[in-house]
Parts: structure tokens; sequence; C-alpha cells
């Protein structure tokens, strides 16, 4: 039976470049130790920056994963500080550590697949917003680094820690939740893996209908966190029936260093970050690339991207984006700040300067994601809004057990009194 969460107001963000010492997997020979939070360290595990490195903490859920549901816990909290006027704010509470995967169900975005967990002992959780409870649907990850719901129902999951590959979760009893034998196989075995840690994918996009990234409809992209110049954006195309890579064996982009996640322009162009991680300086930063397929192939090929924003200008590195129905780019990052920028109208040649948009009280906000595109998030608005949620780390650098959402408050006045 699904737990209740509690969910409320925030009314009450920062900026941190603490150092911290991680480790790799178990049976690994490579380490790194004092590294920055700026890059990377998502919940999932270091791979979103510098592939499979974990961290050594306790978790929430030890007990508790191949359970079906689980109790209410108030744990490490998220706190919103600063948002713009004509905008609320609130809270929702997993009870649960936040893995750092969010998926919003189409057909009902109130609802949300979330990866919940720590690194080697994770499981998807689904989300009623609306009922307000959490119910466990499917369990046995080591590090899930994203999900995405297939028209079908089906999610379509990166796993980069125990199986390494691209998963299928198929609900085969109709019973709700992906928890029978048989109802997780691999979806299809990943290629240009070729990071000695093996398979980085991270996040994963469905490309929309008739997008211009001339990518088939309902195909996956899936970014990759290889390091140095090695990471790539792979396509699979038919991923409910007959999924394979498009083109085959090769990338849809590559030359990139880490994940700093994948949207959609309103027109359907791939806008893309890049996490970057210095190891002689021990920086991070991060890039946004415009992807324009003119030629409308299987690739994009030299003169058809272009950086919208330097690294100088990410000087706190880049964990994840999503993009709004006003084609207004937000960003989160290793501090609690989250930027937002205009897509400038030639993606080609254009640029533009991020601003911040909201603040946290979050040392790394891991991930970002609108719940609904076709709804606007325009301040005030007063039609059916998109709420845009945020997750990470709490202040003291636990996995926050809540998600925080920002959304346009329509505003209150009174125009045109008149005594009679």
């Amino acid at each position: 039976m699904p737990m209740g969460f509690a969910e409320g107001a925030n009314r009450r963000s920062s900026d941190s470049c603490a150092l911290m010492t991680l480790s790799a997997r178990p049976g690994s020979h490579h380490s790194i130790a004092l590294l920055p939070r700026g890059l990377g360290c998502r919940p999932t595990s270091f791979k979103k920056g510098i592939t499979k490195m974990k961290f050594f903490r306790a978790s929430l859920l030890a007990a508790m994963l191949c359970t079906v549901a689980v109790h209410p816990v108030v744990g490490a909290q998220i706190h919103i500080l600063s948002v713009p006027a004509g905008y609320t704010t609130g809270s929702i509470e997993l009870g649960v550590p936040f893995a750092g995967s969010l998926a919003p169900l189409p057909s009902d975005p109130t609802k949300l697949y979330v990866s919940v967990g720590s690194y080697g002992a994770q499981s998807i959780a689904l989300v009623d917003t609306v009922g307000a409870s959490i119910q466990i649907v499917a369990s046995g990850f080591g590090s899930i680094g994203g999900i995405a719901v297939l028209s079908n129902g089906d999610l379509a999951i990166t796993e980069n820690a125990t199986s390494e590959t691209i998963l299928r979760a198929h609900d085969l009893t109709n019973d709700g939740d992906f928890l029978d034998p048989g109802e997780i196989t691999a979806l299809i075995s990943p290629i240009l893996a070729d990071s000695p840690f093996g398979f980085t994918g991270a996040q994963i996009a469905l490309a929309p209908a008739g997008n211009a990234a001339a990518i088939p409809a309902g195909a996956l992209v899936i970014q990759t966190a290889d390091g140095e110049t090695s990471s790539e954006l792979l396509v699979v195309e038919n991923p409910e029936t007959s999924p394979a890579f498009r083109p085959a064996g090769g990338a849809f982009f590559s030359g990139f260093q880490y994940n700093g996640g994948i949207d959609f322009s309103n027109s359907g162009h791939v806008i893309m970050g890049e996490g970057m991680f210095d190891m002689l300086t021990f920086t991070s930063s991060g890039r946004i690339y415009a992807l324009v397929n003119t030629n409308a192939d299987a690739v994009i090929g030299a003169g058809e991207w272009n950086v919208l924003v330097s690294e100088t200008q990410l000087a706190a590195g880049l964990s994840d984006l999503a993009i709004s129905k006003e084609d207004d780019v937000f960003t989160v990052e290793g501090s609690g700040t989250v930027r937002t920028f205009a897509l400038p109208p030639n993606l080609l040649s254009g640029s533009a300067t991020p601003a911040v948009f909201a603040q946290t009280d979050s040392p790394y906000l891991s991930t970002v994601r609108f719940d609904d595109k076709t709804k606007t998030f325009a301040p005030g608005a007063t039609a059916p809004s998109a709420r845009l949620y945020l997750g990470g780390y709490a202040s003291d650098w636990t996995a926050a057990t809540n998600l925080v959402w920002i959304q346009p408050q329509p505003t209150s006045h009174i125009e045109n009194w008149a005594i009679y």
C-alpha cells in the first residue's frame, strides 16, 4: 500500500565549492580524493561527472528496497530560498533519499517516476503528487542514470553499476508495478562504452514527434559520461518494438567530457549540456550546445553544432537542464542556484548569458525537470501551468529526501475600481 508524504509551501539557496573524498566502486583501483562538489556528484553515482565513483554513506532503504511501499521518514531537506515574483514553491517529501532521476508520466504528469536509494541499492518509486503517496514499483538496481516513460507505459532505464546496460521495465501482470519475475529485461546492449568503468549511461530524453533534429519520434536519446572527450549522445529508435542504434554502431553526437543534461527546444532541436572537470586545477565548469541537424541525417556533423553558453559562464559546473514551453532553458549545477536563459533565434550563431532564476540551500542540485512541457511556465500565468522540479543534496551534503518545486502563481490584482 502506498505511503503518505507531506507536501507544503517552501517560503524559505548557495554556491559551494567545499571539497570531499570519493572512492571508486568496490574492487576498483581507481580513486579520486578531495574533488570539488561542482561536478557530477549526482545521487545515482559520481559517473554523472566522474563515472562510477560513489559515496560511502548509510542508506535509508537498506531494509525496505524489496517491499512495495516504504514508511515515511523525513530526512535531510532542500529548501527554496528565493524565486522571482509571479511564482510559488513547495516541497514533496519522499521519505527516502532521492537518487537523481525523475520522469513524469506523460498520461498524467501529476505522477512521477523517481529513483531512490543509495549507490548499489536503488529502486524506482511512483510518486502521486495529488494523492500524496509513494510506492516502490521496481527494485534491484545498482545505479540508475536516467528514466524515460515510453508511449506504451514501459520504462527505459540506464543502469550503470550492476547490469551496466539499458533496461526495459514492462508490467506483464498489469498490477501497476515492475516487481514480478521477468518484468525487467535488457532493452539493448550499450555501444561505444569506452570508459574504464564500462557503460556510463546517464540522462534519457524522448524524441518528440516532428522534431527538427530528424530523430524518429519516440526514440531514446541517451547521454553518457565517459570522460575526456569520449562521451556520446546515443539514439535508440523503435525502443518499444525492435530497438536499434541510429546510426548503427555510432553516435548522434560525441566528443564532450561528461553529461550535463539534454532536452528538445520547441522546434525540436537538441539542446545539450556538458559537465566539465579539470583534473589539474580541480575546478568544474559547464557548456551548453545547440545541435542543429541541417541535413536531416543520423549524425551531427561539422558546422551543425554551436556553443550557446561557454564554460566561463558556468563556473560551478552543470548537472542538468530543462526547457520550458517558452523556450527558456533552466540549469542546475554544483551549487544551490537555478539559472535560466532564453534560446537565441539563431541556434547556430547565437549565444546566451544565464541569469539567476532561483536560489536553494542545496550545495549541489542534480536534477531539474518539468512535469508538463506543453503548459506555460510564464510568471503569473492564469492558464494551467507547468511545475519545475528540483532534486539533489541537502545543506549537510546528504541526499535529500524531498523534491522541491516552482510553479507560476496567478498575480492578484484589482483594476478599474469604482464607487456607485
